[in-house]
């Protein structure tokens, strides 16, 4: 006689749960594509399901065993962190077969080779790959995945607001006739920066492909300059001064990268939804500045006059 299943007893509160499952679950498996390239990744996950009043609980070992089986058969392999995802949430729903809804959500940092930007030295620079799956079970068994890539990149960004008040305080200061005013545009006035962080999440739709390392380059782009781990000091001239001249808020920075994805994925349905996401590690406050904004890409298309081609 086996012990009995305490998970399959009714609860002494018969409500329903959004979601159950686990959290954390690291698997050193497999590569994702970056660039074209396999990049090892050692992902992070989290598997869920719904909990109906009827029961007490779920059978967590399941999610474990359910996340260990999907990698698996990607082991040794190249993929798509999203499809692992959505993998993951469909079986979720085959081996609880009580719940109608399942969620998987997997987080790992991908370690890319670049170039520094004056001397063309080989660093190594970090970046976080994020994949969702939300699959949902009809009444009559049948499921639906959707699915959801993004990219957490850091960089840098310079405040406009800072750079044009010294630069009217210096113009005044020196009386400076008319003629050189021009000249004195021309200059790569300081201001305060810091280090910055862009998030893209954009959805995947079926018999599309989204590549991880253009949604960093996105990012990247719509900062005043990218940061590096190794730079020497050529480099930190050509990145303090590329910072400098292209000066840009937080709301700079997401409208840019709304732009840039934009352009960037014509073939991509109005309907698919987009996250964007900056955040900037304020210097000379004690505060950070965030802005973002959730949106459809047909919605961005209309404001910026643009068309699906």
């Amino acid at each position: 006689m086996g012990l009995p299943e305490v998970h399959d007893e009714k609860p002494g509160v018969p409500v329903s749960i959004e979601r159950v499952g686990v959290t954390g679950v690291k698997m050193p498996i497999g590569f994702v594509y970056f660039e074209d390239k396999p990049v090892l990744v050692v992902p992070s996950f989290s598997a869920y399901i719904n909990l109906p009043a009827t029961r007490k609980g779920i059978h967590a070992s399941r999610n474990y065993e359910i996340i260990t089986e999907v990698l698996e058969e990607f082991a040794g392999k190249t993929y798509k962190l999203e499809n692992v995802c959505g993998e993951i949430a469909e079986e979720l729903l085959k081996r609880h077969e009580y719940a109608t809804r399942s969620e998987v959500k997997a987080v790992g940092e991908a370690i890319v080779e670049k170039l520094t930007p004056k001397t063309g030295m080989v660093t190594y620079e970090p970046c976080t790959i994020i994949a969702y799956a939300k699959s949902r079970k009809s009444s009559r068994g049948s499921v639906k995945t959707r699915k959801m890539v993004g990219v957490r990149v850091g960089g840098i960004t310079a405040c406009p607001c800072a750079q044009e008040m010294l630069r009217e305080s210096f113009s005044k200061r020196l009386g400076l006739p008319e003629n050189l005013k021009k000249v004195f545009e021309e200059i790569p006035w300081a201001t305060h920066m810091q280090r910055a962080y862009g998030l893209i999440v954009t959805e995947v739709p079926e018999g599309f492909k989204i590549d991880a390392s253009k949604l960093v380059w996105i990012v990247e782009r719509s900062m005043s300059a990218p940061n590096y781990g190794l730079l020497k000091r050529s480099d930190e001239v050509e990145i303090v001064e590329k910072a400098v001249s292209n000066p840009r808020f937080v709301e700079d920075c997401v409208r840019f990268m709304m732009k840039y994805f934009a352009e960037s994925f014509p073939e991509l349905p109005d309907s698919i939804t987009v996250r964007f996401k900056q955040r900037s590690a304020e210097t000379i406050h004690k505060h950070d500045f965030v802005a973002e904004r959730k949106t459809t890409l047909g919605e961005i298309r209309k404001e910026l006059g643009l068309k699906k081609t």
